[in-house]
């Protein structure tokens, strides 16, 4: 009881003392008096002088000053701190666990061109031997080209249907030809006949086919076009050391190499491959009593796949009369397309040879004509699984115009 009644007289006495200095500092502001609250310190001060308005010539200083310590009262100024305005970045990371975000594809470029693997070629195709580089697209590198290189010395042939009316053969079942180039698709042309034998196609070191080249006649085929990484590589042709069963020989002879390149702008991305999983086939039941048999599945059409169509055309004059293409009949120079029939695009295009022959091979799915606009015939290309059908365009004299371009 005692401390609780002193605390409450400290606390009345301390009342009682604010209540007085509050009139206090009331009353001296009411009278337009300021007074300076001076402390007592015992710091030596150095004393100011207000400055006169004229010059007193300047006084040496004493020999030996001394600093004496004298308790002086002077005005203590109190730093004000005046508030500012301070950023505080926060960086928060959050981890949640369980949560997964799928990846989303991210689109190619307008200007990008992605296909799956090289376009088929469409002869005849630019020389490589009078063009310069860059080369891109399909081009034709002869097999008298500087960069094909034989092992042993390969003897030139000379043939009308073969590319550029020559080729290179040997019997040397030991040699081969090498040839470095660039590109991303690859096709042999070689010559088939009833002396060829098996002959290996080997690419930066690793064997990728083997082509039978026995024909009973004399032919200038192509392989198929074989799809390569982007870069340099090293092509070599050497006999396989085999032949067919009717062969007469291991002859191999070499007509055009075929390279393909693409530009910056096209992409290849083959299609993936599918490959089965393994999976566990549960033993069936020992018993098994069929109740009710399962639906009957609906058949749905789908729509034809893409397949290729071969054609030839031919076109000469039938100076004779015999209805029938004889030699130097043919017509050169002249322009034959293949064009889609519900949009009249162009798909493949060529120009006729000194034998008044082009040929075209292209794959598509939907309705296509050649065409030939200077004598504005068409024809409607069939889709079949025989040979190339060939088509014949038989001028008579009296037709024959005086200039074709």
């Amino acid at each position: 009881m005692r401390k609780a009644f002193l605390r409450l007289v400290a606390a009345a006495t301390l009342m009682m003392w604010a209540i007085v200095m509050y009139l206090a500092i009331d009353v001296v502001r009411s009278e337009g008096v300021t007074t300076a609250i001076t402390l007592p310190t015992l710091a030596s001060l150095p004393t100011l002088e207000p400055a006169a308005n004229t010059f007193a010539p300047t006084q040496p200083p004493p020999s030996t000053p001394t600093a004496s310590p004298t308790a002086t009262q002077t005005e203590t100024i109190i730093p004000t701190l005046t508030p500012t305005l301070s950023v505080r970045v926060l960086e928060i990371a959050a981890v949640m666990p369980g949560v997964n975000v799928s990846p989303t594809t991210t689109p190619y470029p307008l200007d990008v061109t992605v296909v799956p693997a090289p376009p088929n070629p469409y002869e005849p195709l630019p020389d490589a031997t009078r063009l310069p580089p860059p080369y891109y697209g399909w081009y034709s590198f002869e097999s008298d080209h500087p960069n094909v290189i034989y092992a042993t010395r390969w003897e030139r042939r000379l043939h009308q249907l073969a590319s550029r009316g020559q080729y290179h053969r040997t019997d040397d079942v030991s040699s081969s030809v090498r040839f470095a180039f660039e590109g991303e698709g690859l096709r042999i042309r070689y010559v088939a006949a009833r002396n060829m034998g098996v002959f290996q196609v080997i690419v930066d070191g690793v064997v990728i086919d083997a082509v039978d080249a026995y024909a009973t006649e004399i032919a200038f085929p192509g392989t198929r076009v074989y799809t390569l990484a982007r870069g340099q590589h090293l092509l070599e042709l050497r006999s396989a050391g085999a032949k067919h069963p009717q062969s007469e020989g291991y002859t191999l002879a070499l007509d055009a190499i075929q390279v393909w390149r693409g530009d910056a702008n096209t992409l290849i991305i083959p299609p993936p491959l599918d490959t089965p999983s393994p999976t566990h086939a549960p033993k069936p039941a020992a018993r098994i009593e069929l109740v009710s048999a399962p639906p009957t599945l609906q058949p749905i059409g789908t729509p034809v796949p893409p397949r290729t169509i071969s054609a030839a055309v031919i076109i000469a004059y039938d100076e004779n009369g015999n209805r029938t293409v004889d030699p130097a009949e043919g017509v050169a120079g002249i322009s034959v397309r293949v064009v889609e029939i519900n949009t009249n695009r162009v798909i493949a295009s060529g120009f006729t040879d000194a034998r008044g022959y082009v040929a075209f091979e292209v794959v598509t799915d939907t309705p296509a004509q050649i065409v030939v606009p200077y004598f504005g015939e068409v024809w409607q290309l069939q889709r079949g699984n025989g040979g190339a059908p060939a088509y014949t365009l038989l001028l008579t004299p009296g037709n024959q115009p005086g200039l074709i371009p």
